[in-house]
């Protein structure tokens, strides 16, 4: 009887999970589907590169007040309304897009895309916490953090081959059609209730039992978890990665085509060795979360640290050879991704008991949001007074931030909490 009971609670287990997943991974393609269609939609409009950053920084910084306050509502709406509200709305934004190629448009839609994108990442989260135990969640927690990089691989590898045979609306397009597909059968799948099938929510778990974390019973309101967790530290460094990791996403096709003069065909073809990197940082990552279980200030500083190598090299080397720069892009994005998996994954829920998981997770995805809402206004700007190279001399100060961030973050703190 347990064990047919232990294997009802694994199949549907699996289901979440990969209902999860393909979720999130399409709501990277229906995003980063905008990097793969600026160099063309920029030459055939004769926008500036300032003014093609001004609809990547407006997404960005509408997605990272979206993490927010969804965050905030993640953790009290049912998390499958809130999933398909997400769902439904970034198909029909990329549709538009599509049928309405105008500037203002596409800014004010793209911008709006960010909200609805913003209603995933936290109850996704709150999902893995509600359906596995404590400790089980590294395994999910690892698989889910690779649908962003599966979102990345497929936008950048087929949607640049789309482009150049049909032109940039198909970009916008089949993102939009395949989500909404997805989503009717989404929609009878999902359960987010496992009390509503017999089994437990595992939710109001401590992540870690060597963690002093009060049950989820326990009163504390969410300035004072701020404070107790050091919250304001992690934040800190996921703007400094934010910055960096959605620097590169946005610019790297747009970087390589004004350094190479290259198509956007091959562009997009050999930037999709970026994600298979990526995925190697989130295994690397998860390596070292299982190695370093309640000490993760070791493989934060040190994957903020590698990347901080990592940058010197690139600046050094840059635009000689195609190749090697995507190489450079490929081990920076691999170190972030970890670094990511660390801030908007790990850490949150690690600290599930405190019934917040969304909450935190929202937080440091607005951190990191905010991040990258600079990047494309920042980059754009420093690429049109300096050159290219000038945005890699930002990472790498931005590293340094980072390695003192995680260690003031996760430094003993004098009081037990704050009143």
């Amino acid at each position: 009887m347990k064990k047919s009971f232990n294997q009802s609670l694994s199949a549907w287990q699996n289901r979440i999970l990969w209902l999860c997943w393909i979720a999130y991974a399409l709501s990277y393609l229906c995003r980063t589907n905008l990097s793969i269609a600026l160099p063309t939609m920029t030459a055939q409009f004769e926008w500036s590169t300032s003014a093609a950053g001004m609809i990547g920084s407006a997404f960005f910084l509408s997605y990272a007040v979206g993490h927010l306050v969804n965050g905030f509502m993640g953790d009290r709406i049912p998390i499958k309304r809130f999933l398909l509200l997400g769902l439904i709305g970034t198909s029909l934004c990329n549709l538009i897009i599509g049928f309405f190629p105008n500037y203002i448009v596409i800014f004010i839609v793209w911008l709006v895309n960010g909200l609805f994108l913003s209603t995933l990442w936290g109850p996704i989260i709150r999902a893995i916490a509600c359906w596995y135990p404590s400790s089980e969640r590294n395994t999910p927690a690892i698989i889910i953090s690779f649908s962003s990089l599966a979102g990345y691989l497929i936008s950048w590898a087929g949607l640049g081959v789309l482009v150049s045979l049909t032109g940039w609306q198909a970009a916008f397009f089949f993102p939009g059609i395949l989500t909404i597909l997805f989503t009717l059968w989404f929609a009878f799948r999902m359960n987010d209730n496992p009390a509503s099938v017999g089994f437990c929510d595992y939710s109001s778990e401590t992540a870690d039992a060597k963690t002093e974390t009060p049950p989820a019973t326990a009163s504390i309101s969410l300035w004072q978890l701020i404070c107790r967790e050091k919250l304001l530290w992690f934040c800190v460094a996921a703007i400094a990665q934010g910055i960096i990791k959605d620097g590169i996403t946005l610019w790297e096709p747009t970087m390589l085509t004004a350094m190479y003069d290259a198509p956007t065909s091959l562009i997009s073809i050999v930037s999709a060795a970026i994600p298979i990197f990526s995925f190697i940082g989130v295994l690397l990552s998860g390596k070292l979360m299982n190695r370093y279980i309640g000490h993760e200030k070791i493989p934060g500083m040190l994957l903020f640290f590698i990347t901080a190598i990592a940058c010197v090299l690139f600046y050094l080397l840059m635009g000689r050879i195609l190749w090697l720069d995507v190489l450079f892009f490929g081990i920076i994005s691999a170190l972030l991704c970890g670094i990511n998996a660390l801030l908007l994954t790990f850490i949150p829920l690690r600290l599930s008991s405190y019934g917040r998981a969304s909450t935190v997770a929202g937080m440091f995805n607005f951190s990191a949001y905010l991040g990258a809402g600079c990047s494309g206004i920042l980059s754009g700007f420093l690429a049109d007074l300096f050159g290219w190279s000038s945005s890699i001399v930002l990472w790498i100060f931005l590293c340094v931030i980072g390695i003192v961030s995680v260690f003031l973050g996760f430094a003993p703190s004098h009081a037990a909490d704050t009143k």
